[in-house]
């Protein structure tokens, strides 16, 4: 009987694997893109990935100088993110605690699709704004769900 239990919760987790491995492809593949502005490298992705409708969704840009390659901690700076050519809004950008360079924004996308991002910055205490666009894509959750088999749990 024991045999038989880990042998069922090995074709589940095989299962499970399978769907996830099916739902990052090519198109959707976890996504970090790197972009030089202003003599800082900005690289962007978001968390947890993949992204998905309905879930919570970190957007992050880790900055750091091209010549030291150190993080760059003294960025201010806002996105606007648009969506099938309408823009959503304008988010202020937050420094992620605890990592050096770092910053982000946070939402939950109820639409899967492209989706863009413009990042308009400051560079310390200079008057001159930068900006740094990337796209990314946000799946449908749904496509990840497994649905419960009749007749086991409630």
């Amino acid at each position: 009987m024991k045999t038989r239990n880990t042998l069922a919760a090995v074709f589940v987790l095989a299962g499970v694997a399978s769907v996830l491995l099916a739902a990052v492809t090519p198109e959707t593949a976890p996504f970090h893109e790197r972009k030089e502005v202003a003599g800082l490298s900005i690289v962007f992705g978001a968390e947890p990935e993949p992204a998905l409708t309905e879930e919570m969704q970190f957007l992050r840009w880790r900055v750091s100088s091209l010549d030291s390659q150190e993080p760059y901690t003294e960025l201010s700076g806002e996105v606007a993110i648009s969506f099938d050519g309408e823009e959503l809004g304008s988010f202020p950008v937050r420094r992620v605690r605890g990592t050096p360079g770092s910053y982000q924004t946070r939402h939950i996308f109820t639409e899967p699709g492209a989706y863009q991002t413009v990042l308009t910055f400051k560079k310390g205490e200079t008057e001159a704004a930068h900006t740094v666009d990337f796209e990314f894509n946000i799946n449908d959750r749904s496509t990840l769900e497994l649905p419960r088999r009749r007749g086991h749990g409630n």
